[in-house]
């Protein structure tokens, strides 16, 4: 999503500041961008452990099926036998899929002795997302990786 917009936001001790982003490229995992003001290694090591962010107006639109992250957190993850087994509190980028991060709530704590499940995010095990609801239903139980 970074690399299709070009109005940043960098969020620092400092405080915050617009970027006009020239360039955007992907590296390994991550992404390398060019902006004015930040021309040298130095400069670019000044900037460790700020933040980048992108105002939701500048989101790209997404097709049908597909969510970002950030809408994700906190829904109630629900399972096929209604069991609610916590809050999404993250998701989490692996090598073979994304996760979710469930934050086990009181019903779900009894199996997972209060640590995060974490659900695939695959066809398999997802069965619905319902924004407005505020729920993913999943085909999981917390003690299938205990």
């Amino acid at each position: 999503m970074l690399r299709s917009t070009r109005r940043w936001w960098l969020v620092s001790s400092e405080g915050t500041r617009r970027l006009e982003v020239s360039a955007v490229r992907r590296q390994g995992a991550g992404l390398v961008a060019k902006w004015a003001g930040c021309d040298s290694p130095e400069a670019a090591e000044a900037l460790k452990g700020a933040q980048v962010a992108v105002a939701r107006c500048d989101f790209p639109r997404l097709g049908e099926g597909e969510y970002y992250w950030v809408d994700l957190i906190g829904l109630r993850v629900i399972n096929r036998s209604e069991r609610e087994l916590g809050t999404v509190k993250g998701l989490r980028p692996s090598a073979a899929h994304d996760l979710l991060e469930i934050e086990p709530g009181s019903v779900g704590e009894e199996n997972s002795g209060g640590r995060e499940i974490l659900v695939p995010v695959v066809a398999d095990f997802i069965d619905a997302i319902d924004l407005d609801a505020g729920i993913i239903r999943v085909n999981w139980e917390p003690e299938w990786l205990a």
